[in-house]
């Protein structure tokens, strides 16, 4: 099997799989066209960093899949612009209101599914601990499978909890997309995955290669590419972790 991951920006890419593109939490505005994240304590407007490639780009696309909808994950661009007869793969609590911005072609995912020769499994996460999880709303993340039964685990905006990490210990992905940007909202109430994360994720699963992303694109993401590259090398952790540039493909 081949895998092509296009990296986008924050938490946006194009995943290759069996000769379908599938798009990814597309957030495609460009730089300050988005508002501040609220209770944080940045109040510059998002993104921080153009989009790498044009807008045309995500006219040549088979499925987009969405983790949850926050604005950072579907924003008003994608909305607008990408075509409404696009097969959208979503979970269930996010079915309504993606059909009520206009897109037709809406399927979701309670646990497993299966589109187009590839098989999806539905990752239940958290994105934060306690009460704040409830605030946010809900999040998942997607294991897809080929019949070579490698796969690739999407794990969205998810704090790593032990369910996930079962999830880990049992599949083994080839790949997994962290969003690794230790985000936090007020009161430091980090709301993704950080850098120690990603070395207790590769503690479980050696052989798993972690693409980390989600930096340097929205303001309330603490770690940066550099941070994390640094973090990375003093861990030895160099021919496990890619830390892919806006715009940057990676091939399996």
């Amino acid at each position: 099997m081949t895998i092509t991951i296009q990296h986008i920006r924050n938490a946006t890419s194009l995943i290759t799989i069996l000769g379908k593109t599938i798009l990814l939490d597309p957030m495609l505005s460009d730089e300050g066209e988005l508002p501040p994240i609220p209770f944080t304590h940045h109040f510059g407007r998002n993104p921080t960093v153009p989009l790498p490639v044009p807008l045309e780009t995500f006219e040549h696309i088979d499925a987009i899949l969405i983790t949850h909808l926050h604005f950072d994950h579907f924003d008003k661009t994608a909305k607008k612009i990408l075509n409404k007869k696009t097969p959208v793969l979503c979970s269930p609590e996010d079915h309504q209101r993606i059909l009520s911005w206009g897109f037709e072609n809406v399927s979701s995912i309670e646990d497993t599914g299966h589109w187009e020769g590839i098989d999806f499994i539905r990752v239940r996460g958290q994105h934060a601990k306690g009460s704040l999880a409830r605030f946010l709303g809900p999040v998942s993340g997607f294991i897809l499978s080929t019949p070579e039964e490698e796969s690739l685990y999407i794990v969205g905006d998810c704090v790593l909890t032990d369910p996930i990490k079962h999830v880990f210990n049992q599949y083994k992905p080839l790949v997994c997309i962290v969003n690794s940007a230790s985000a936090q909202l007020l009161f430091r109430s980090t709301i993704t995955m950080t850098p120690q994360d990603i070395s207790t994720i590769l503690e479980i699963s050696p052989s798993t290669k972690v693409i980390a992303v989600h930096m340097d694109a929205i303001r309330h993401c603490t770690t940066s590419r550099k941070a994390l590259s640094h973090y990375i090398e003093q861990n030895q952790l160099l021919d496990s972790v890619v830390i892919p540039e806006d715009g940057e493909c990676i091939y399996f």
